[in-house]
């Protein structure tokens, strides 16, 4: 018998119902270990408590822990390497400087990468990785 020859509603697939096969002892094991952690579909919808103050107090926090850690809420933290130059001696200032020049994409679409004294200047960002 071909297909063609067969009704349009006709399938070929499995057209009786799935029965539920009996949980193995693994799997009652884990849906044991899982209600004992909370984290039973049930026991997740029953702890969705709407807050709508979180962002306040999450800001609140966080305000608190930078002025422990810089001091004042209204100086920022200076985490690049320019923005404490000033505190290097003038050799360090100059080596710095000079690295910080020779910083570009060595090849074609590529990252930032240092290109040391010896590199090719001509073919900066053309070459290719193979």
């Amino acid at each position: 018998m071909t297909m063609h020859l067969l009704p349009a509603y006709y399938t070929t697939t499995k057209t009786s119902k799935n029965r539920s096969k009996p949980k193995t002892a693994a799997q009652i094991k884990h849906e044991k270990w899982l209600a004992k952690q909370g984290l039973m579909p049930d026991q997740i919808k029953g702890k969705k408590v709407v807050d709508s103050n979180w962002k306040k107090q999450y800001t609140n926090t966080m305000v608190k822990e930078t002025k422990e850690m810089i001091g004042d809420s209204t100086s920022t933290a200076k985490r690049g390497v320019m923005e404490n130059l000033h505190k290097e001696s003038k050799e360090v200032q100059k080596m710095i400087l000079i690295k910080a020049s020779r910083v570009m994409p060595l090849y074609n679409k590529g990252g930032l990468q240092y290109a040391t004294p010896e590199e090719d200047m001509t073919q900066v960002g053309t070459k290719s990785r193979r």
